[in-house]
């Protein structure tokens, strides 16, 4: 699963937000932040597939936004 994710510095921390969930995490440097940001984020999908209600499906939806962000003056490899 790919996701589109915003870095900045906050002070001597690195901040890495997950733009479709809004959750953050933070690190000393971007490769720290980016790794606890992951761990949010796979903690915070197992956690919304078990609650999920009885009788309630679960599916993907694949969408291309990609080539929309590549070509953005904000984006950094």
């Amino acid at each position: 699963m790919k996701t589109l994710i915003e870095v900045h510095r906050d002070g001597k921390f690195f901040v890495a937000v997950d733009l479709s969930t809004n959750v953050a995490d933070q690190g000393l440097s971007e490769k720290e932040a980016l790794a606890n940001l992951k761990r949010g984020l796979e903690e915070h999908y197992r956690l919304l597939v078990e609650l999920t209600p009885e009788g309630h499906m679960l599916k993907f939806l694949d969408i291309e936004v990609e080539n929309n962000v590549r070509n953005s003056p904000a984006f950094i490899a």
